[in-house]
């Protein structure tokens, strides 16, 4: 059994395929599916099944990837600590964070990890929440941010706050409007908000459920970009956390209302894949990013209030 086998392997399941593992590996197709084949006969099962609608895990194979997996994470800590000189942390560590969060927070966290680590990288892989979750939960990154678990399995938790859901508008005076607004007044508003895959839509909705009343999404949109751009323009409002339109609010551009009647909020924690154990590097960016967390919310950067100790 060879290490790269191991390693085309993990990636095959963590990319959902074939095709985009040749891709992240940079490596032709037919090397790819001969090195599999090869993994396949010397341990005796299939570990994945291929067919026209795609590659699938078969049980065997998921069990295997676990164990593949930790393999993989202890290698890359025996070769860390083989190039570590006087104790210095040295890695490369990639964290899951939701796009709306990572435009405020990644620069913070970049320039304090170079600041007190200077021999680890941060990449930061931003998506979609749901996005940001499935990377983590495959194990694909060394942890992530994440606000409101849902179905998630493979995962260690630690909150760290309860985020406040704001209504965002076109500022319309030369004062802030940041008056707490009933859930029920924005039944007639405009709205232009993600798709349904987006925890922050799908809780608004089911709030609105609870009132007997309809709730109308004029503008479905992806982009956060775009979501912004529409809402600065003022062709309608948005409902989003905090971290997603809070430089627009700092530019005077718009409003922002916290929903209440029920209040809406939802937890963020930091969240670790059980197939992948922090590291002594990986711990390291965890505990700053944790701190950055923290003092954000402490310093009122983050509306919201903190469930973990300063």
């Amino acid at each position: 059994m060879k290490l790269i086998q191991l390693k085309y392997f993990a990636s095959i399941v963590e990319n959902g395929g074939f095709i985009a593992a040749s891709k992240d590996l940079s490596v032709a197709q037919p090397a790819l599916s001969r090195q599999i084949v090869e993994l396949e006969a010397e341990i005796g099962v299939d570990l994945l099944n291929r067919g026209p609608g795609g590659t699938t895990v078969t049980g065997a194979g998921l069990r295997f990837y676990h164990h593949t997996r930790s393999i993989l994470e202890k290698v890359e800590i025996a070769r860390t600590d083989a190039r570590r000189s006087s104790g210095d942390l040295v890695g490369k560590i990639c964290i899951a964070i939701p796009v709306g969060i990572a435009g405020f927070l990644a620069s913070e966290i970049v320039q304090k990890v170079e600041q007190l680590y200077p021999d680890i990288t941060v990449t930061i892989e931003d998506g979609l929440g749901f996005q940001t979750g499935q990377a983590i939960d495959a194990g694909k990154v060394d942890f992530g941010i994440i606000p409101n678990v849902g179905r998630l399995q493979n995962v260690t938790l630690q909150p760290i706050l309860q985020e406040s859901i704001f209504l965002f508008s076109k500022r319309q005076g030369a004062a802030p409007d940041t008056a707490d607004i009933p859930l029920i007044e924005l039944e007639n508003m405009k709205l232009i908000m993600p798709n349904r895959k987006v925890h922050v839509r799908r809780s608004l909705e089911e709030a609105f459920m609870q009132t007997g009343r309809n709730l109308e999404i004029s503008y479905e949109q992806q982009s956060l970009l775009t979501i912004r751009s529409m809402v600065r323009a003022g062709v309608g409002s948005t409902v989003l956390n905090w971290p997603a339109m809070a430089d627009v609010w700092e530019t005077g551009d718009v409003d922002a209302r916290r929903i209440v009647n029920p209040t809406l909020s939802r937890i963020v924690s930091l969240a670790v894949p059980t197939t992948r154990p922090l590291t002594s590097a990986s711990r390291a960016v965890y505990e700053i990013v944790q701190q950055v967390l923290i003092d954000e919310v402490s310093n009122g950067n983050w509306k919201g209030q903190l469930v973990v100790e300063e």
